[in-house]
């Protein structure tokens, strides 16, 4: 008997509104996809398919809880649906709810045990979560099994980077960009690591990425950074901040920023952290005198500073973890104090 999600994506193969919106969507036209997926849903509430291709295009633009509410539905109307599992894992992981997309990720896994995105997904929570070993040990067996994904070999580039395995680490940036030499993160990544000088070669190969048709703006605005700094180390100031102004052009017009959304958030998290807050929390947090909490606001050098302590042989830098600002965000969004927060979280603990 076929299932209800098979049914729906039969039918939608045949649907001028979701043929046209996956096009769409292939192509990131978002403003086009996203009237014919609601109008479509409007019509016909119970399409799971249209349900997960409308909560990818919400995960596109950040706004995760719209996504996670339309893929948890598409999953209470047909429990089968793998695929509609899978992105709620991710969209899981992209609220750094680590641990709960770690437990769909392995059920999942446990179905298909070769199914190499999901695989790559649970490397990267792993690494989240400072399981390094467990990560690469993942990633070295999906591109044994898979060895021309470059994107992997991205991600596996990043962890052997985060334990100072530089070299492979170096490796690993170069063999995705022998297969995809596009890929702009790829090129940054390798900029960022401030140990390597690009070379004529390298800097052809960014300017002929550069042009290849229909390029992502993700990918023009990282190959944009990459080039910016290697003209700067070039010491060409000109060229380099050419680069560096078209990369920041493309990254603000890919920004929806919203300043009085960010403005109640603020009031919010004013209303939310008073004294009495702080009071009611003083005995909790780690008792141990050995770690190091550095927090700041954006561009302050708390970066600079983890750094700088880190160079110390008896000092092991960590990473920049995200539940600060997701804690934020969960609070301003939701429009709820701290209160509110602490039980929900508490209750999900059990």
């Amino acid at each position: 008997m076929q299932s209800l999600e098979d049914r729906y994506i039969n039918a939608g193969l045949r649907n001028p509104d979701l043929i046209e919106a996956a096009l769409a969507l292939a192509e990131n036209r978002l403003h086009d996809a996203e009237p014919l997926l609601k109008r479509h849903l409007k019509a016909d509430p119970f399409d799971v398919a249209a349900m997960r291709m409308l909560a990818e295009l919400a995960g596109r633009i950040g706004r995760y809880r719209d996504s996670e509410n339309l893929l948890r539905r598409a999953l209470e109307l047909a429990p089968g649906f793998t695929a509609a599992r899978s992105n709620l894992a991710l969209v899981l992981y992209r609220q750094n709810r680590t641990s709960e997309a770690l437990e769909m990720l392995d059920a999942l896994l446990e179905f298909d045990p070769a199914h190499s995105a999901n695989s790559n997904l649970k490397a990267a929570a792993l690494g989240r979560l400072g399981d390094y070993q467990e990560a690469i040990a993942l990633y070295e067996k999906v591109l044994s099994d898979v060895p021309g994904q470059p994107k992997i070999w991205m991600s596996y580039g990043h962890v052997l980077k985060t334990v100072g395995r530089l070299d492979e680490s170096i490796a690993a940036y170069r063999r995705a960009l022998e297969i995809a030499p596009m890929l702009g993160e790829v090129w940054w990544s390798l900029a960022n690591l401030k140990t390597i000088r690009f070379d004529e070669h390298d800097i052809s190969a960014m300017e002929n990425a550069l042009n290849t048709p229909r390029l992502k703006s993700e990918d023009k605005l990282h190959l944009h950074f990459a080039l910016g700094k290697a003209f700067e180390e070039l010491k060409q100031p000109d060229a380099s901040f050419e680069h560096y102004n078209a990369g920041n052009m493309l990254r603000r017009a890919m920004q929806d920023h919203d300043p009085e959304t960010t403005s109640r958030q603020v009031e919010r998290a004013k209303a939310s952290f008073t004294s009495a807050f702080f009071a009611r929390h003083r005995k909790t947090g780690h008792l141990a005198v050995d770690p190091v909490f550095i927090v700041g606001m954006p561009r302050a050098g708390s970066t600079l500073i983890e750094q700088i302590l880190s160079s110390h042989s008896m000092i092991e830098g960590t990473s920049e973890l995200a539940d600060i600002p997701a804690l934020a965000a969960r609070i301003g969004a939701r429009g709820q104090g701290i209160e509110a927060i602490e039980a929900a979280e508490l209750k999900s603990m059990g």
